[in-house]
């Protein structure tokens, strides 16, 4: 029985009765669409592997399927959707890698209401570049329709998922460029992100922690962008006109000094005026013709006597207060210095000698024991040396042939294929060019 006051729960009770076994509505969290009353609960995508095995896996633009987007393009920029679906497809038929097509696809599938068929192809192209796709997936208008799907909801959850795997990939992953670009390599799959999409204009890179700037050069002009490895996340490079340009890591990005004023870029790729004194630790100079040089002098617990050129005979390190050296009349290029995670071995590029010889080694790559001082030398190069540890026990040296991976202990080393360069630019010998024989000499050969 009710009584009058309790008239609306009775009324509540009834409703709960009549509907039998039916199930409360989702709660409506901000931003989550809700699927329509009635509509099925949305199904589990299956996971995908994220990125590509190769770098070669990301060159779809020169592979089978790019006659036919190409073909999309011109219909897309006319407003043809259904042309668009047609040779997305066409294309996709002939490289089923294409992640331009895939993309595409989804968002003309989505435009022509054909809602079913958009999960297929976004979850291709999100796989493949989870940095770009999945990210711009979220908050496309022309998606706003189907991610309110029951597939769309599935697919948001795929997504979010996935991000975790991501993320967790670049927290180890050793960051490299090749093919122009900026890549992360997670050498425990091993699997290859794309961190930069500047259809190869990566000149040079700076790393500050998690933080990486870039900078880009095409037709004469630099421009600079930023990547946040904690966010998976990367800004377009903006116009940094045609150089000299300076680049410092500051608490909300990185500091540009540019065009004579100093700028702030903050990881969202927003830019403010900033002061134009640049701030103090390592930073990084790239001239007008591209030319880069990081400087990260002073160094923490190292000591040496630098010249003009970051260059010494002999470093001490303060931990120990040993001596490090290496053969006269090699020096050490304190830029290049980088300590080893556990702090158990410094890791640098040696100039080896004061004259350069053409198509001789000009810097060495070398290890010191910071307990007793020893150096181990690694490897040589031509052309140019960096270094960057990728454990304690495992150094990534850029060099003549790309990058490779070197045991501290043993010997042998694994090619990183593909890749052109770390992050960091090459450290090159600041060595003259070698004194010419005087004609008449004894030095002459005999005819």
């Amino acid at each position: 029985m009710c009584y009058p006051v309790d008239v609306r729960i009775c009324a509540a009770l009834l409703v709960i009765a009549a509907c039998g076994n039916h199930r409360p509505s989702p709660r409506r969290d901000a931003g989550v669409a809700v699927p329509p009353a009635g509509s099925a609960e949305p199904a589990s995508l299956p996971s995908r592997p994220l990125g590509a095995a190769t770098l070669a896996d990301f060159g779809w633009r020169k592979r089978a399927g790019q006659p036919a987007f190409r073909q999309a393009q011109t219909e897309e920029a006319a407003g043809d959707w259904a042309g668009v679906v047609r040779d997305c497809s066409r294309a996709l038929a002939a490289d089923p890698e294409h992640l331009d097509a895939a993309w595409l696809l989804a968002i003309a599938r989505a435009k022509t209401g054909a809602l079913d068929g958009v999960t297929e192809p976004l979850a291709v192209a999100a796989a493949g570049d989870y940095g770009k796709w999945a990210v711009a997936a979220l908050a496309h208008p022309a998606l706003r329709d189907y991610l309110a799907t029951p597939a769309g909801m599935a697919w948001r959850r795929r997504a979010e998922a996935d991000r975790a795997v991501y993320l967790a990939a670049l927290a180890h992953a050793l960051v490299v460029r090749a093919n122009g670009d900026v890549f992360a390599y997670d050498l425990a799959s091993p699997r290859w992100y794309r961190l930069t999409r500047t259809n190869g204009h990566v000149i040079a890179a700076m790393p500050a922690g998690r933080r990486i700037a870039y900078v880009t050069r095409s037709k004469g002009k630099l421009g600079v962008g930023a990547i946040d490895l904690d966010d998976g996340r990367s800004t377009h490079a903006i116009d940094a006109g045609g150089g000299p340009i300076e680049i410092a890591a500051i608490p909300t990005g990185f500091w540009i000094g540019m065009l004579g004023k100093g700028h702030a870029l903050a990881l969202d790729g927003s830019l403010a005026l900033a002061p134009v004194k640049r701030p103090n630790g390592p930073h990084l100079h790239v001239t007008p013709n591209g030319n880069a040089q990081l400087v990260r002098l002073p160094i923490a617990a190292i000591s040496g006597d630098w010249d003009d050129h970051g260059l010494a005979s002999a470093i001490r390190l303060a931990t120990t207060q040993r001596i490090v050296t290496v053969p006269s009349p090699g020096v050490i290029a304190g830029n290049t210095v980088e300590w080893s995670p556990d702090r158990s071995h410094v890791a640098f590029v040696a100039q080896l000698a004061e004259q350069c010889t053409p198509h001789a080694p000009t810097v060495a790559a070398v290890v010191a024991d910071v307990a007793t001082g020893a150096v181990h030398e690694l490897s040589r190069s031509v052309s140019g040396l960096a270094v960057e540890w990728v454990n304690d026990r495992e150094l990534a040296i850029a060099g003549d042939g790309g990058v490779a991976l070197a045991p501290l202990a043993g010997s042998g080393s694994t090619s990183v294929d593909g890749a052109s360069a770390l992050a960091a630019p090459l450290f090159t010998a600041k060595c003259a060019p070698p004194e010419p024989v005087a004609e008449g000499s004894d030095d002459d050969e005999s005819p």
